[in-house]
């Protein structure tokens, strides 16, 4: 007996879930050269070695359209490394109980065994997806990740078959239901349940935005920011559709388009903490850009924009792991260290895996001249990322704090 998909409490999370897969990656880029930097700044050794002459420039972080490049080497951030790719194709059915309703779409991640983002799937109303994705080095093992309002969060090994340059597999997903009262993920994505929306939505508008979602889920972006368009010239106040047409204009680094999309997205939704958290991570990544050009004083001004905004999210979602994170990478910008350091730690505690938070807080103990925290954060993440492509440029970092505290 096929049984349906989540109750009107199980619905798919579209916003922050694209968010994570999203942003993660260019905060953990954007990171990374902060780590670069504070090591050559703090340890003259490191610098002298950067100075040194190589066999080939590092590469730049692969971007979706380019961007102005910091003075130092980059390191991408990508989750799988450019060894032999594959063509991943990963079918599946999520199974919720008997009492499953048949009008929502539920979010399907896969990450890396690292925890870095590789793509996303849609399953339908009847529980089934299928996730297909081409020019994937696995080199790491793969996991399927589901989190839905009302059930326990799913993290499971994807297991399949390895052909000629094909990797296929098949899950099922069975979700258990809390026992307590849940309470919004701590990611701090929104819920949308498909039947609630065609109750204050024209159908029309909704079938725009299902599909949207599909051609978002399958990396066609133009596609989606097409759909979505054309749902809110159907149905100017529709919110949802609002705040993910910002996300895919940002993750296409159409930064003004995502500002006035994302503050309309805000207006509809006064007491949503969704749209300022996605403000505030076009803010840093805005001042990062601004910081990168040489525009100093209009990046601090961007930075305390961001750091404004993601603290106003906070409020209105305090289990956001994700607002956390940024926010203290706001304020490390700031210089205001001490600061960064408790909402960094924060993050962490609210999701152990935010690895960009982990990464920041090296940032900040370097910068502090507090050398065995830094080392201490530097170690966790090579423990828990042990075939990371950031390891290499970590491992020369890890080098040069064990120096400092050896003198």
């Amino acid at each position: 007996m096929r049984l349906r998909l989540a109750s009107k409490r199980a619905s798919r999370q579209i916003v922050f879930g694209q968010e994570l897969s999203i942003v993660r990656a260019l905060l953990v880029r954007r990171i990374f050269v902060v780590c670069l930097v504070l090591a050559g700044l703090t340890f003259p050794v490191f610098a002298q070695e950067q100075q040194a002459p190589q066999g080939g420039q590092a590469p730049p972080a692969p971007q979706p359209t380019p961007q102005p490049q910091p003075r130092q080497p980059t390191i991408t951030p990508q989750p799988t490394a450019p060894s032999q790719s594959q063509i991943v194709n990963i079918r599946g059915r999520i199974i919720t109980g008997p009492h499953a309703a048949d009008t929502s779409i539920v979010e399907v991640r896969f990450e890396t065994d690292g925890g870095q983002p590789i793509g996303f799937a849609y399953a339908d109303s009847g529980g089934e997806f299928n996730f297909q994705r081409t020019g994937i080095s696995l080199d790491q093992n793969l996991y399927v990740v589901v989190n839905i309002e009302g059930f326990k969060p799913y993290r499971e090994r994807v297991y399949g078959g390895l052909g000629t340059g094909t990797f296929d597999g098949f899950v099922t997903i069975f979700l258990e239901r809390e026992s307590t009262v849940s309470v919004a993920a701590k990611g701090g994505a929104s819920v949308v349940d498909l039947k609630q929306l065609r109750a204050r939505i024209p159908g029309k508008a909704v079938d725009e935005y299902e599909r949207a979602l599909k051609e978002s889920s399958k990396g066609n972006r133009a596609k989606a920011v097409e759909g979505l368009q054309r749902a809110i010239k159907l149905a100017p106040d529709f919110y949802e559709a609002q705040n993910t047409l910002g996300i895919q204009y940002l993750a296409l680094q159409r930064y003004d388009d995502a500002e006035s999309t994302l503050l309309r997205a805000r207006d509809l939704s006064p007491k949503a903490a969704e749209p300022l958290i996605n403000l505030g991570t076009l803010y840093y990544q805005r001042g990062e850009t601004q910081s990168d050009a040489g525009r100093s004083e209009e990046a601090a001004a961007t930075f305390q924009k961001a750091a404004d905004v993601l603290e106003e999210s906070i409020r209105r979602n305090p289990l956001s792991a994700s607002a956390h994170s940024y926010f203290g990478a706001a304020l490390y910008k700031l210089g205001s260290y001490d600061r960064a350091e408790t909402v960094l730690n924060q993050a962490l505690e609210l999701d152990a895996e935010q690895h960009n938070a982990r990464l920041m807080l090296v940032n900040v103990y370097t910068k502090s001249s507090r050398y065995s925290e830094a080392l201490e954060q530097t170690n966790i993440f090579l423990a828990k990322n042990p075939k990371a492509p950031q390891r290499p440029a970590l491992e020369k970092i890890k080098e040069q704090i064990e120096k400092a505290l050896a003198k």
